[in-house]
């Protein structure tokens, strides 16, 4: 399988792919406007305390307060082993450390562990959203390629996907070896499998020396101030993402591919001559036959090879995905149809569910199926497509209804909520008024104002869709209204007004007045 990276940089916004076999398969898209706060950490001030949320407001220097659960300032609960999965990738960097508070000794109350205007060192493990600030803990964690160093922490752990039990005790022995400062630790990651000590080793060393830096500049900054910033979009993806599997990584950007370089001649050697920088004349993304997949990543609709499609439907409360048969009929029977509809749409859901970056709840409408064996096999594709997934997913099994209620780890705005606004139109319902509505009130507004006015010309403007309909039957309803009101009123249609407003005026001295 051909696996590369292109990285495209222009208009002051890098956007990143993840390209297999020709295929999109993964899309991420960071502004200089815009950069991603998670990972980053901050020398904060308490700035109130909520004790019925159990929670404080700390502030950081930005636009909102970000806030501070008691059990992230003080952790609750104990991990039973050494062999605890931390998940995979960039996560591995944001998973909570395990506490060294028993598992049964009770929470202390907030404002017993924080006093207001206090100092406090905290990181960021979840962006601001909406009204929401940004989620903060005081578990720091510092992520490496191979591990991620937790100085408050004094635990080791390795990631459940390495699975070879000689390898595990290898490479705990190698950490086992290193000089971590006291009451620290690490995990392992999954790219740690099959490294030599001294790479592990020089890895620890990197992020005890940041860990020292951040300290020191802790030490020297007032407080608000940002004392560590995470890397930026591309430098995680190869921290992250990259490895020996991936053919090469495309940059179209002088700069970025130097900073790319730096980072890959410390961090990553090995992969350094696998940095190409591109020189086509063609956009790299159309170069590489790539970006009407992007475009098509905004669409609510995803078609499957079969002819069916799945509708996908983001919410404030969770995210709907509804599968659909389409234009395939299949040639057996319904259960056939809908049993081959369902594994396309598994396998699909599972990519768009990546490419969108969708979190929090997911509920899947799959096509009833009543073979047992068929909802099986389906559960099964999902499943076996989520774990090429970074961010952690669990899902329930198939509802007597045919759903599938899922999770996913949600850091950050999904794509579609960093990429676009509400619609200033409908205000974000999705749906506009009929032009039959719009007509009634418009009727009704300009009944409304005749009632106070007596021999005036008044002009009515809407969108043509609705003064089309007003002037039905020679305008029936508007030369009731004159013959009432004692006023002549004049029909206009405007393309550019919006199709749910209505503008009445005065024309008084053939001079147009705003009413």
């Amino acid at each position: 399988m051909k696996k590369e990276i292109l990285v495209n940089v222009e208009f002051q916004s890098t956007k990143v792919s993840v390209v297999e076999d020709g295929h999109l398969e993964e899309y991420h898209v960071e502004r200089e406007t815009d950069k991603q706060l998670v990972g980053s950490i901050f020398k904060g001030k308490v700035s109130s305390i909520v004790p019925g949320i159990g929670a404080a407001f700390i502030d950081v220097g930005l636009e909102k307060n970000g806030f501070l659960y008691v059990a992230d300032v003080i952790g609750q609960g104990i991990l039973d082993s050494e062999d605890a999965d931390f998940g995979e990738g960039g996560d591995e960097a944001q998973s909570s450390p395990p506490s060294r508070r028993g598992r049964h000794e009770p929470i202390p109350q907030i404002q017993d562990v924080l006093k207001k205007d206090q100092e406090v060192l905290v990181q960021v493990v979840k962006e601001p959203f909406g009204t929401k600030g940004a989620r903060l803990t005081c578990q720091i964690s510092l992520a490496g390629r191979f591990v991620v160093f937790m100085p408050h922490s004094p635990h080791i752990g390795i990631s459940k996907r390495i699975d070879d039990r000689r390898e595990r005790e290898r490479i705990r022995q190698i950490v086992r070896g290193c000089r971590l400062p006291e009451n620290s630790g690490v995990i392992v990651r999954t790219a740690a499998s099959g490294s030599e000590a001294k790479i592990l080793e020089r890895d620890i060393k990197f992020l005890v020396h940041q860990w020292r830096q951040i300290q020191r500049r802790c030490a020297m900054k007032p407080a608000p101030s940002v004392v560590h910033e995470e890397y930026g979009l591309v430098i995680r993806m190869v921290r992250d993402v990259m490895t020996e599997s991936y053919e090469r990584i495309v940059v179209n950007d002088r700069e970025e591919y130097k900073k790319i370089d730096k980072f890959m001649r410390a961090a990553v050697p090995t992969l350094r001559p696998k940095l190409v920088m591109y020189g086509g004349e063609s956009p790299l993304f159309a170069a590489h036959g790539i970006q009407k997949e992007i475009d098509r990543i905004f669409d609510t609709r995803a078609t499957l090879k079969s002819g069916g499609h799945i509708v996908i439907e983001q919410t404030e409360a969770l995210v709907a995905i509804d599968v659909n048969t389409g234009k395939f009929t299949g040639t057996r029977n319904l259960e056939e149809t809908a049993f081959r509809t369902n594994c396309e749409a598994a396998r699909e859901i599972a990519k768009q569910i990546r490419l969108r970056d969708l979190g929090g709840i997911i509920i899947v409408d799959f096509i009833d199926m009543e073979q047992a064996d068929h909802r099986r096999s389906v559960l099964k594709i999902l499943e076996d497509s989520l774990r090429k997934d970074r961010a952690k997913t669990s899902f329930l099994n198939l509802s007597q209804l045919g759903l599938v209620e899922m999770t996913r780890q949600r850091m950050r705005r999904s794509l579609e909520g960093a990429s676009t606004i509400q619609c200033p139109y409908c205000k974000g319902k999705g749906v506009v008024k009929s032009k039959e509505t719009v007509a009634t009130d418009a009727l009704q507004k300009l009944s409304m104002h005749l009632k106070s006015i007596r021999k005036e010309h008044v002009e009515l403007a809407a969108s043509p869709d609705v003064i089309e309909l007003l002037g039905r039957e020679d305008g029936k309803l508007i030369r009731q209204l004159e013959n009432q009101s004692g006023n002549k009123i004049s029909l206009v249609a405007d393309p550019h007004i919006h199709v749910e407003e209505v503008r009445l005026k005065r024309i008084l001295d053939r001079r147009k007045r705003l009413w």
